[in-house]
């Protein structure tokens, strides 16, 4: 399965809407393959503690996504440490990430 992860913290008028971020990303996927939305709203993206991430990181574990889209790089981590244990994760999993 494919999983889309959106996350807007704030809402302004600059900013980009989880609507948009899912959106865009659904323009990545070419295949039929089942798709799955994972989004945080109102969440910072200093730390992977967010409701919808850990259930991406569960689903994971369990085997249950091939490739994670995200919109941007910033949107899935803000952190260099924490965005690069998560390619650790993925790389265990056999995970593809897109951005």
């Amino acid at each position: 399965m494919i999983a889309i992860y959106a996350r807007q913290s704030v809402e302004k008028k600059d900013s980009i809407s989880i609507a948009i971020q899912i959106e865009a990303c659904r323009r990545l996927i070419t295949d039929n393959e089942e798709v799955a939305v994972y989004q945080d709203k109102g969440w910072s993206g200093k730390n992977i503690d967010r409701p919808q991430f850990q259930q991406l990181l569960g689903d994971i574990e369990k085997g249950r996504i091939s490739k994670i889209i995200v919109f941007k790089l910033d949107r899935i981590s803000r952190s260099l440490h924490d965005f690069s244990n998560l390619i650790e994760i993925f790389k265990k999993y056999n995970v593809e990430f897109a951005s």
